[in-house]
């Protein structure tokens, strides 16, 4: 299965949006002393991992098409 340029944008949105939240997660723990149980340099770990995979899985329409907007 390969994704075309719709599945892309909604995959990126999603990875974004997932960022976007560990980040004001994990703000919001340093704020009030609080240690995350999952650190964020694990998670952009993770997340590059899976941005990884879902470029192999993207079709070289779709693949241009995002990084074009990054």
């Amino acid at each position: 299965m390969k994704f075309n340029v719709q599945d892309r944008i909604v995959l990126d949105e999603m990875v974004d949006t997932f960022t976007r939240e560990m980040n004001k997660t994990h703000d919001e723990s340093d704020l009030l002393g609080k240690r995350p149980i999952i650190t964020r340099e694990y998670w952009m770990f993770m997340i590059k991992e899976v941005q990884n995979k879902i470029d192999n899985f993207t079709t070289k329409k779709a693949l241009s098409h995002s990084k074009q907007y990054e």
